[in-house]
């Protein structure tokens, strides 16, 4: 069997583009785009984006989130659940909302949601009954 080449989906551009204007632009062309991790906007501080293997805060623009942006941004999203989660339609892509005791949104967290394929190949050998388990029983004897 020929191993398949792995295969990462994030529609990225999709979330950056509920985000206040001049954020996303930054983020496409950042150079640790695909280690976006997260987006983060709290009402009053500065827009935060952290990436995978970095514990460095990167702020994405000395001005804090406004009353505006903020809104703006969760009108862009389907309705925010009990939960106080929502999406973008077609994505993997998940929206937090952090609310005042009033009930108003004063922050949102925008988590990027990514789809690979091409990697049970990783496990392939052990779907084929070849591996050979440290402990235990056949791996053939579980299909």
């Amino acid at each position: 069997m020929q191993p398949q080449q792995m295969v990462v989906q994030d529609d990225l551009d999709q979330l950056l583009g509920v985000l206040p204007p001049g954020l996303g632009e930054s983020l496409i062309s950042h150079p640790q785009r695909s280690a976006l991790i997260e987006v983060v906007l709290d009402l009053g501080r500065r827009p935060e984006a952290r990436f995978q293997g970095s514990t460095a805060e990167t702020y994405l623009r000395e001005e804090p989130v406004t009353r505006e942006e903020l809104d703006a941004a969760a009108a862009a999203v389907a309705p925010f659940g009990s939960d106080n989660r929502a999406g973008i339609a077609g994505t993997l892509h998940r929206i937090s909302a952090l609310r005042s005791r009033k009930g108003d949104v004063v922050g949102l967290t925008c988590r990027v949601g990514r789809a690979v394929s091409g990697h049970v190949d990783m496990i392939n050998d052990i779907l084929d009954g070849e591996a050979q388990p440290a402990a235990g029983f056949n791996c053939k004897n579980l299909l």
